[in-house]
C-alpha cells in the first residue's frame, strides 16, 4: 500500500518538555517497534520538535509512519511530535513558533486542509490522551485561523 499525505496527526511525547531528547524517544521506539533505520532514525514520526523548538526530519514524508493506527492514519498521515506531556505543562513559545512553520510548509506542498489536522486522540478509534489537553487547545484555535 502506498502512502498519502492527507493528515497531519499531532503528537506529545508524554516527557519532560525540556529534557526529552529525541535520542531517547529513537532507542525508545527502535526497542517497542524493532524498526528498521530510516535517515539513522528508528522514530515513528515523521518530525520532532524538542523543547528548544528545533525540528529534526526522521524519515521521508513519504515513508509510512508508526505513530497513530487508527484509521490506517500510518498510510494516510504524517506525524509530528513534540517533546512534553501536555496534560500537565504547556508548549513552549519556541515549539508553537517552530510547529506553525512546519505546518504551513506541509500544508502548503500536500494541500492538507485545516480540518485534517488532529490530535492523536481525535482520531476515531483512538483510546489515547495524547496530545494532552493544552495542546489540544493549540489545536482548536490554529484550525479557527
Amino acid at each position: 500500500m502506498q502512502k498519502t499525505c492527507e493528515y497531519i496527526i499531532l503528537h506529545h511525547t508524554a516527557t519532560n518538555r525540556d529534557t526529552t531528547t529525541l535520542r531517547t524517544v529513537n532507542e525508545d521506539h527502535r526497542k517497542k517497534w524493532n524498526l528498521k533505520s530510516s535517515r539513522g532514525y528508528y522514530c515513528g514520526y515523521g518530525y520532532f520538535i524538542d523543547g528548544s523548538g528545533v525540528i529534526t526530519k526522521t524519515r521521508s514524508d513519504r515513508d509510512v509512519g508508526v505513530h497513530c493506527p487508527q484509521e490506517n492514519m500510518n498510510y494516510r498521515s504524517i506525524g509530528i511530535a513534540l517533546t512534553g506531556n501536555f496534560e500537565t505543562q504547556q508548549l513552549s513559545d519556541k515549539q508553537v513558533e517552530s510547529l506553525k512553520a512546519l505546518l504551513y510548509v506541509l500544508r502548503g506542498i500536500y494541500k492538507i486542509p485545516l480540518k485534517n489536522i488532529l490530535g492523536h486522540n481525535e482520531v476515531k478509534g483512538t483510546k489515547t490522551a495524547c496530545p494532552g489537553l493544552n495542546f489540544l487547545k493549540f489545536i482548536e484555535k490554529y484550525k479557527q485561523v
